[in-house]
């Protein structure tokens, strides 16, 4: 009896999980609004340069 429920309870998970899709905020930007995703990379990108460039040592 117990090893029926188990079987059971384990043939609903799996139906379960292979039925899931997670969805992501970050790629839904990039798929959705690729403007939006894309000026907002390349506005990281950039303010990770002067911040980087700014530790650069002169000559």
């Amino acid at each position: 009896m117990n090893s029926r429920l188990l079987a059971i309870i384990d043939t609903y998970q799996n139906s379960m999980e292979s039925h899931y899709q997670e969805t992501s905020m970050l790629t839904n930007l990039f798929v959705e609004n690729k403007f939006w995703g894309w000026f907002g990379l390349t506005t990281i990108v950039i303010c990770l340069g002067i911040f980087f460039w700014s530790f650069y040592p002169n000559d």
